[in-house]
């Protein structure tokens, strides 16, 4: 149910909810391959240094890939344990951004810029990074919004073209 202060921002557009069961099962599959890998380059490593040398190459990449996973499962099962029930929602006059125990009500003046930075190949559209967008509030908050979210890449579009309109118009 819409309060007050969401009914001021115009017309409900769409509800964009986020697949956090969806990032529960990335993070997991991430950490475990993160995980294999940093248990394939240790010996590979050791034998690297232990003998002439040849291979470091391929413990570098194993070391990389141990690295992205790591880093994937973690940040991910961070974000999937913080953000239950998170749902972005589009009205006319800004966003509503909602998870479980928090409700932000955005007019599109109360965001000072949105970057974004996904990677549209294969791993990033896996992980969720082929949207990425930053969203930096005026208060000095930010709001994430990943390729987990529903509609994601229309969404992003949709912020990106309402916020520079806004700072058009206050210029």
């Amino acid at each position: 149910m819409a309060m007050e202060a969401e009914r001021a921002l115009g017309a409900f557009i769409r509800n964009h909810p986020t697949d956090n069961a969806r990032r529960g099962r990335v993070a997991i599959g991430a950490l475990l391959a993160g995980l294999v890998l940093a248990a394939v380059a240790v010996p590979v490593s050791m034998a690297v240094f232990s003998e002439d040398g040849d291979g470091a190459q391929f413990a570098g990449l194993l070391w990389g890939g141990a690295l992205v996973g790591l880093y994937g499962g973690v940040s991910n099962g961070l974000r999937t344990l913080r953000r239950h029930g998170e749902v972005f929602v589009l009205r006319e006059g800004g966003l509503v951004y909602r998870r479980t125990g928090e409700t932000r009500v955005l007019p599109w003046t109360a965001v000072r810029s949105v970057v974004e930075r996904g990677q549209g190949h294969a791993l990033g559209r896996l992980m969720g990074w082929d949207v990425h967008l930053v969203i930096r509030l005026r208060d000095g908050g930010r709001l994430l919004l990943t390729g987990y979210t529903e509609d994601a890449t229309r969404l992003t579009a949709q912020i990106q073209t309402a916020v520079a309109t806004t700072a058009a118009r206050t210029r």
